[in-house]
């Protein structure tokens, strides 16, 4: 992160390499995702393209025995930040 920009998160992120998924919107079919980031408020997730990801979805992550409902915030390419509901 550039010390030029402020930090905007309400708490702090953790790296991780996790695999999860959710369902498409379209379809109901599985869509992979890696959790990259993880915080208490929220996730960074890297998609490959193309992929259809709804506002808000359950995201599930098997190998931890989660589950939460996020809604997106922000997008950059293969990257999607989203907040947990």
């Amino acid at each position: 992160m550039s010390p030029l920009l402020p930090e905007r998160r309400s708490s702090e992120r953790s790296p991780t390499c996790l695999e999860g998924w959710f369902e498409s919107e379209m379809t109901g079919d599985p869509t992979a995702c890696t959790v990259w980031d993880l915080s208490e408020t929220g996730v960074r997730l890297v998609i490959p393209a193309p992929a259809d990801v709804p506002l808000e979805f359950e995201l599930k992550i098997p190998n931890e025995g989660a589950i939460a409902m996020v809604r997106l915030v922000w997008t950059s390419g293969s990257h999607y930040g989203a907040r947990f509901t």
